[in-house]
């Protein structure tokens, strides 16, 4: 009794288990039934094969028990186009095994094709297998089905444990043609929308479908300009060739439908043709449009993409569509990555959500957008900015972006003030988010400097030496300098930056009012202490004879030169450059001075303003005592140079101290002594200021 051939190969109801491995050499037909057709194939034969060869090597596909291939493959049982075989596994694991079965080696050695596949090959190779050779065409596969030699019927081949299992069935097959030309319809060319998009720069493409109608009963497909690619599947697959911009379309068994995917080449307007002969003819025109995004990186943009910073805005340009007749609305949509905000000005307004889409009537003339992030990117590239035309499937253009958050600073500059022609470059950092962003630098003057300020600056800007993420700055300026760092490349077009403030204040002698009192006053032995005192004071209430005065004038930053000023010290450092001080009693024991001269440094005054007063008093003074054991004093002498330097350094640097100014005083005297008096001088003694010394500018100076 005859049965369906669903009943031999799902005896136990619909799986997913069987498969077919088509062969269509013996039938053209076949192949285009198999590529309109829902089902999951693969070619047997690797890598990119041209059509020719593709449309008669042998094809794996998986069938379905409810899909009409089944019934096209049980009608052409008796025409040898394939064998049947049941396999638990995917479809890469059942390819793997099935290629290894593609050759064979002759009693020569020389590698032939072995077309198991072909039924009358397979149920007479099977038979005569061994043990082994069952064991390598088996593999995973339970069982195989070919087409007896006798007309309905099926051999099934079932690997057994005793062996090769072969049973009989015999089957309904139906020669009737799937098409019934009393159901055809027209020749219709129906494109799921009327535009297409070029799609540029990504390797899955996303292809417009399009229904040939009545295509299956076999006839021609022309087209205009060759605007438009067609392949027979929506993403993978050589497009269709053309010859002279015409195809020839076989019959497919199927469905008198046939579908076709395009994708446009070039802009303008294509016009496909469907000549079917007596069925008719059908011609639809699709429009071809290229939209443009431009960036600023020109052909790199793939590959490197674009910033956007949360701080600074970054400009794209949408170009006039072509062809200039397009009139549609496009669509710019971020995907994936932080959140972008598009704003329609480069300052101020509200953002609108690129991750929703904006749309916008295709412009006339170049369109520019700004762009700004919600948050930095977690890596580099992880969102893509898109252009497409609303209701059109596919992207026309696009890149990669990087939301980039740029932090500079500037360590060691303290509260930003630094003391001209004293200070060491400050090195500005940027750090940016995410790491290893490449930065460009640049430096500039604040607005508001005063005309004072910049007539101060021996330089319009400070010198700058960048060294990749950072730049060192030197202090050969004076004024408020803002030092940006912003996202290499973006020139012109905006973007992620970041930027500090550095002012820099010039320190100058504004006056010196520093005097000497000449001589000693008084000498005289100091009843608690017995020591031998020679002062160059009468008494308390007279003023210290050295007395060290002079104002630095601060010019900083900002509208007046104030800012930045307040953030200094001064004072007035002592060193003793040359000291021969003594005392020498009866007997000639000779004694010489082991406390300093003078401190090494007085009280610091802090700056409150553009103005800083230093001011402190000296009062030489040798005291010895005035007997040695029983021995009297007979002399005492004192022959000391000292240099005083005006001082300034910055609060948040107190370890740098720099000079403003030299000023150089000597004491000298030489006295002999009896009985607690001076007898008589023999060098008249004297306090005698040196020139100042100014620097050109200020120098380090170390403080003892």
């Amino acid at each position: 009794m005859a049965t369906d051939l669903r009943s031999v190969l799902w005896p136990k109801g619909p799986r997913s288990d069987v498969w077919a491995i088509l062969d269509p050499a013996r039938d053209p037909n076949a192949y285009w039934t198999l590529v309109n057709s829902h089902l999951n194939y693969s070619c047997l034969y690797a890598g990119r094969l041209p059509d020719a060869l593709e449309q008669v090597a042998p094809h794996l596909v998986q069938l379905d028990p409810e899909d009409e291939f089944t019934d096209f493959l049980a009608a052409q049982v008796g025409n040898s186009v394939g064998v049947f075989f049941q396999c638990d596994g995917a479809m890469k694991t059942v390819r793997h095994h099935l290629r290894k079965l593609l050759t064979v080696r002759d009693p020569r050695g020389r590698k032939l094709l072995f077309r198991y596949y072909d039924p009358r090959v397979l149920r007479v190779f099977l038979p005569t297998c061994d043990t082994a050779e069952l064991e390598q065409m088996y593999g995973p596969i339970k069982t195989y089905w070919a087409e007896s030699p006798e007309p309905g019927q099926v051999i099934e081949f079932r690997r057994g444990r005793l062996g090769l299992e072969v049973a009989n069935h015999k089957i309904v097959t139906s020669r009737a043609a799937f098409i019934s030309e009393e159901e055809d319809l027209p020749a219709a060319i129906l494109p799921q929308a009327p535009v297409v998009l070029v799609q540029r720069g990504r390797p899955a493409l996303l292809r417009l479908p399009i229904v040939l109608q009545s295509a299956g009963l076999g006839g021609q497909l022309l087209r205009s300009n060759g605007l438009l690619r067609l392949y027979r599947t929506s993403t993978l697959g050589e497009p269709i060739a053309f010859f002279d911009n015409r195809v020839d379309l076989p019959v497919a068994n199927l469905d008198p439908d046939l579908t076709v995917y395009a994708e446009g080449t070039g802009a303008g307007v294509e016009t496909l043709t469907l000549e079917l002969g007596k069925h008719g003819a059908a011609s639809a025109a699709l429009t071809v449009v290229a939209v443009t995004l431009e960036t600023g990186a020109g052909a790199a943009q793939y590959s490197e993409g674009i910033q956007v910073g949360l701080a600074g805005r970054t400009r794209v340009v949408v170009r006039p569509a072509t062809p200039e007749t397009f009139r549609g609305q496009m669509t710019l949509r971020s995907a994936g990555g932080p959140k972008l905000l598009l704003f329609r000005e480069a300052e101020g307004g509200e953002g609108e959500s690129l991750h929703e889409g904006v749309t916008f009537p295709a412009p006339n003339e170049p369109l520019s957008f700004w762009l700004q992030a919600e948050s930095a990117s977690a890596k580099a590239g992880d969102a893509m900015l898109q252009l497409g035309i609303e209701g059109v499937e596919g992207i026309g253009d696009w890149c990669l972006v990087t939301a980039v958050s740029i932090a500079v600073q500037a360590p060691g500059a303290g509260d930003g003030a630094l003391l001209w022609g004293a200070s060491a470059p400050v090195v500005v950092t940027a750090e940016t988010t995410p790491a290893g962003v490449p930065v460009q630098w640049s430096l500039a003057r604040a607005a508001d400097d005063g005309e004072a300020v910049v007539a101060a600056s021996p330089r319009a800007l400070p010198t700058m030496a960048v060294d990749g993420a950072s730049v060192a700055v030197s202090a050969d300026a004076v004024g408020t300098f803002v030092v940006s760092a912003s996202a290499a490349g973006s020139a012109g077009w905006g973007g992620p930056q970041g930027s500090c403030e550095v002012v820099m204040v010039r320190a100058a002698l504004e006056s010196n009012e520093s005097t000497v009192n000449g001589r000693f006053a008084r000498c005289a032995v100091d009843p608690v202490s017995k020591q031998f005192v020679l002062t160059s004071v009468r008494d308390a209430s007279q003023e210290a004879p050295v007395q060290l005065r002079a104002t630095i004038r601060l010019v900083g930053g900002g509208p007046s030169g104030e800012r930045g000023v307040g953030g200094f010290l001064a004072g007035w450092a002592h060193r003793v450059s040359s000291d021969n001080t003594g005392a020498r009693y009866k007997g000639g024991v000779t004694v010489g001075r082991s406390a300093p001269a003078v401190e090494p440094l007085s009280a610091m005054v802090a700056s409150s303003g553009s103005s800083l007063r230093v001011e402190t008093g000296l009062t030489p003074e040798i005291s010895f005592p005035a007997a040695s054991g029983d021995k009297p004093m007979e002399q005492l002498w004192s022959y000391l140079d000292c240099e005083s330097s005006l001082v300034i350094r910055s609060e948040s640097r107190p370890d740098a101290y720099f000079q403003v100014m030299s000023l150089a005083w000597s004491f000298t005297g030489d006295y002999t002594c009896a009985a607690g008096r001076v007898r008589a001088p023999l060098v008249a003694a004297k306090l005698a200021a040196g020139r100042p010394v100014i620097p050109p500018s200020l120098v380090p100076y170390t403080v003892d």
